[in-house]
């Protein structure tokens, strides 16, 4: 399933390099935007969820929801656009 990972660190660690390290974990991901990811994965929304707070600090925030084959974007780069038009994906 392709799942939208977005998120919100706060001090006093923000760290970016854990929670990016986790996020590229997935089988396949793509990053159109500064805090928002898309990853496919066989793992359920609350297991991601779960496994960024461990990497992250207590007042961070996260949003994980699955994405369904129903999307659109603007201005996002190409490299993203294959990425979600990928046969590869596992919607």
């Amino acid at each position: 399933m392709i799942l939208v990972v977005g998120y919100d660190l706060h001090a006093p660690d923000r760290d970016y390099p854990a929670v990016e390290a986790l996020l590229k974990s997935a089988r396949s991901w793509a990053h159109p935007q500064g805090s928002l990811w898309f990853i496919d994965t066989g793992r359920e929304p609350t297991w991601w969820r779960d496994q960024l707070r461990a990497v992250g600090d207590a007042n961070d925030e996260y949003f994980v929801c699955r994405l369904h084959n129903n999307w659109a974007t603007f201005e996002t780069s190409q490299s993203v656009n294959e990425w979600l038009k990928s046969p590869a994906r596992t919607w």
